[in-house]
């Protein structure tokens, strides 16, 4: 299996022009410790999130479970305090789900998918960046806990009033919510920028039903963060002003409700187990194809799968709260979907059986993951199945049945996954081989650990054995199912041992791999195993789902193709160069320049968690720092700079090869990026709505007795004044485009005194009403919503601010004017957000 095809022949060579090396030093990070630190290159950014991911696994997955299972390894153990269990279990889940498999997948996405998909790079560098900063320092405020003897210890779900200012007093759900909270902030920056980049940045030719399959399971997971996250953070910011500000959303005395809580979790909770299984499947999909030697059986099939879960998995949050007291018209919908999300699930595991089954299966260390992943994650799905019935979760609820089931799932369906593809796809970018033989034992040390560690706890869940707790009495027949489960857990970690000896030996002298070792079917593999910093010196031209197995020549196929794909290589030479695709018959639309390595990445995420760190401290000055820095840093971030060509010389291009061009960045990018922060707003709003509404429902007096409904006037007059300002930003547009500067100027000022004035009238108003943020659950999401509508209409003014700068100084012209397009849609989306908000406010009450 050494670069060639399954029929013989060798693998497609890429063509390698004189260029190549310019394009090398071009494309390469700078050298040193600053360097480093203004890395942007994908390969740099995926490899630093993978690492850190695993380091974050060993120190909080293998040591606490293994400490917690030496300690319920017998009954009435005293290794391990009820205290300290409690923090070794939060912590566990916590790391698990927030700091390990996560920032792994996005660490492969943004890794993989410029290779995968025959492009350059990816989309926004700088937030690939930021993404990993903000997850590395939110992941070390997370752990610094540790220094103080403050571990949280309200469990991975906080739930409410447990991790509340009453039950959990002191920093210790504070280093939860808000150290966790700046990693959730990364997670949705690297989603936005792989949502782009497998939409919009493609190999030509590489249509949507020719996308690799791990192409769609990264986009589909993308999708799940933006949506699950954002109502994550919408959640801690309640839970977090609860704790620190003294509002009353969980409190049900005051108006609140505990149950408020849950549901917002999960609304993250249940989505982020098929975040993870979703690219899990992605590179089982390219492992498959190439270690059975025959091409994917069911590719359409498995691509609505995908998105079949990415839909359902938000409609089935419920599955989680079977026994809180819900009516039973809504157990019976949330059982039925949990159900039905099977559907999907079984169609990928027969189209994977179907294809092994069809081909001639070569049984290397990735394949022998692959099967553990089948096995096991079958199982882990059947017993989901199980509990999805009300009956019987009624029954199983917080027993170590469900724990034997979560652990089946993710580890079989996610870590099993993880493995294969470190195996498969090691040689690509260290140019060594991983040994089989380690390889071998690391499969069997970990497949025989799981099942003897996990499947035990199937029979003592049933046996009545709750989770979560740090001891047991004798005599209840429990015992020797833990001390098998803990004999479990000690055979899993030699084998983690032998992965980590693996990779060390082999990278440091494994055999060479050569670029297609597997003879694998995807287009990274016709690269040079370690790729070049640029990836592709002449961009593939796709014409099939296996192009290696199917295609002589990768830069062949229609002659303005060619023509494109090898002008690309030769020019330009002195900025990076990268190539806009339409989105579903990736035909050129742009070629664009791609950020440089920066600073402003590492400044932007320091400003984010210092925001996070003074709330955490309490020195609440501190944040407006933190704030401050933020906006200085995306200022600098996107700091207009000349174009490193004329426009004369755009235009050349674009007569010649019938692509244009952009050497001051992507106006499509732009655009793409404008709607995906749009959409960020919309979705921690509607959270916002949401959680109204809910409490709105819970109370049959709304406001609380003794508080006067909010008079409307104030609020009209604010409302029609920033709706006038929509108009004046539209009548701004039309003055660039007719060359009309000082018309474009006014038009802005305009706009940006009518959202001022509005502001104050607003909360002018706000101030006469006199209500308590802390009094009631009223006051407090009164205030919230209110206080969200602002920032995003400060946030606003910002960029508009910024806008009228840049128009004084002549940056724009009708030809060249997409930020202000952009700014202006922004600005729409936040006047709807400040009419649907504020209306909310004023007219909830007076629904009935």
């Amino acid at each position: 299996m050494r670069d060639t095809t399954p029929s013989g022949r060798p693998t497609p060579s890429v063509a390698e022009p004189e260029s190549a090396e310019d394009l090398n030093r071009l494309w390469a990070d700078p050298p040193g410790l600053l360097g480093r630190l203004k890395a942007v290159q994908n390969d740099a950014i995926g490899t630093r999130l993978l690492l850190t991911g695993f380091f974050f696994v060993i120190l909080g997955g293998s040591f606490d479970s293994l400490a917690m299972r030496l300690q319920l390894a017998v009954p009435e153990n005293t290794l391990i305090g009820p205290q300290l269990y409690n923090e070794l279990f939060t912590n566990h889940g916590s790391v698990t789900m927030f700091l390990v498999i996560l920032p792994i997948f996005e660490g492969f996405a943004i890794l993989l998918l410029p290779l995968v998909l025959g492009t350059r790079e990816m989309p926004f560098p700088r937030l690939g960046a930021f993404s990993y900063w903000t997850f590395l320092l939110g992941g070390l405020l997370y752990y610094s806990s540790t220094l103080f003897q403050l571990v949280p210890d309200a469990g991975w779900f906080a739930y409410t009033p447990l991790s509340g200012p009453e039950f959990s007093p002191g920093l210790r759900i504070d280093f939860w919510v808000l150290g966790l909270g700046v990693a959730e902030v990364g997670a949705i920056a690297a989603a936005m920028e792989i949502i782009i980049g497998v939409l919009k940045m493609r190999a030509p030719g590489m249509t949507l039903s020719r996308m690799p399959l791990f192409a769609w399971a990264v986009l589909v997971m993308a999708f799940m963060i933006l949506f699950a996250f954002t109502t994550l953070i919408i959640g801690s910011l309640l839970l977090e002003l609860d704790r620190g500000f003294g509002t009353q959303f969980f409190d049900p005395e005051q108006g609140g409700s505990s149950l408020l809580w849950q549901h917002l979790f999960w609304i993250f909770g249940h989505p982020e187990v098929y975040i993870q299984f979703v690219p899990a499947v992605g590179i089982v999909s390219m492992i498959v194809p190439v270690f059975t030697r025959h091409r994917t059986i069911g590719y359409t099939w498995l691509v609505a799968s995908l998105v079949a879960i990415g839909f359902m998995s938000f409609a089935l949050w419920a599955h989680h709260m079977f026994t809180v007291g819900l009516p039973p018209l809504v157990l019976s919908f949330f059982a039925a979907a949990s159900m039905a999300i099977a559907i999907p699930a079984g169609v990928q595991i027969f189209a994977f059986l179907a294809t092994i089954w069809a081909g001639r299966p070569v049984w290397k260390t990735p394949m022998l993951f692959v099967v553990g992943f089948l096995i096991i994650f079958t199982v882990g799905g059947i017993t989901g199945v199980m509990v999805a019935a009300v009956p019987f979760d009624l029954q199983a609820h917080d027993s170590y049945f469900v724990v034997a089931h979560l652990h089946y799932v993710l580890i079989g369906g996610v870590v099993f996954p993880i493995f294969a593809g470190i195996y498969y796809w090691f040689p690509k970018f260290t140019g060594r081989m991983l040994d089989e033989r380690l390889g071998r034992w690391n499969f069997a040390l970990l497949f025989v650990g799981v099942n003897v560690a996990f499947f035990p706890m199937h029979q003592v869940g049933l046996m009545g054995m709750p989770r979560r707790v740090y001891t047991y009495p004798a005599g209840l027949g429990w015992d020797v199912y833990n001390l098998i489960s803990t004999i479990g857990v000690l055979i899993i970690v030699p084998g983690i041992a032998v992965f980590m000896w693996n990779v060390f030996r082999s990278y440091r002298s494994g055999e060479e791999a050569g670029n297609n070792p597997w003879g694998a079917d995807s287009i990274e593999w016709a690269t040079s195993s370690p790729p070049a910093e640029h990836g592709w010196s002449v961009l593939p031209i796709v014409r099939s789902r296996h192009p290696l197995w199917d295609q002589e020549r990768l830069h062949s196929g229609e002659e303005s193709l060619e023509r494109f794909v090898h002008g690309m290589s030769q020019w330009p030479l002195r900025w990076r160069a990268a190539v806009i695709v339409s989105m579903a018959d990736a035909r050129p639309q742009e070629v664009f320049r791609v950020a440089n390595p920066s600073l402003w990445p590492l400044i932007a995420a320091l400003g984010v968690v210092t925001i996070f760190l003074a709330e955490l401290i309490k020195v609440r000055w501190a944040a407006a720092g933190g704030a401050l820095v933020i906006v200085i840093a995306v200022i600098g971030w996107n700091w207009p700079h000349s174009a490193p060509m004329s426009i004369e010389e755009e235009a050349d291009f674009e007569r010649e090869f019938g692509v244009p061009v952009n050497a001051h960045g992507s106006v499509i990018v732009a655009r793409w990026g404008t709607a995906l922060v749009i959409g960020f707003a919309a979705i921690a709003f509607s959270a916002l709505l949401l959680s109204y509404f809910y409490l709105r429902l819970e109370n049959p007096l709304w406001p609380p007795a003794g508080v006067a409904l909010p008079d409307l006037g104030g609020a009209l007059l604010a409302a029609s004044l920033v709706v006038a300002s929509v108009s004046a930003v539209r009548v701004a547009g039309q003055r660039i485009n007719r060359e009309d500067q000082s018309g474009f100027v006014v038009g802005l000022l305009v706009a940006l005194a009518l959202s001022i004035a509005a502001t104050v009238v607003q909360w002018r108003d706000i101030a006469d009403l006199g209500y308590s943020p802390t009094a009631h659950a009223y006051g407090s999401v009164f205030y919230t919503i209110a206080g969200f509508v602002t920032v995003v209409a400060v946030s606003s003014m910002i960029t508009l601010i910024m806008t009228v700068y840049w128009a004084l100084r002549g940056l724009y012209t009708p030809a060249h004017h997409a930020p202000v397009v952009n700014v202006a849609r922004f600005w729409t989306a936040m006047v709807v957000i400040w009419v649907v908000g504020f209306g909310t406010l004023y007219l909830g009450p007076l629904l009935t």
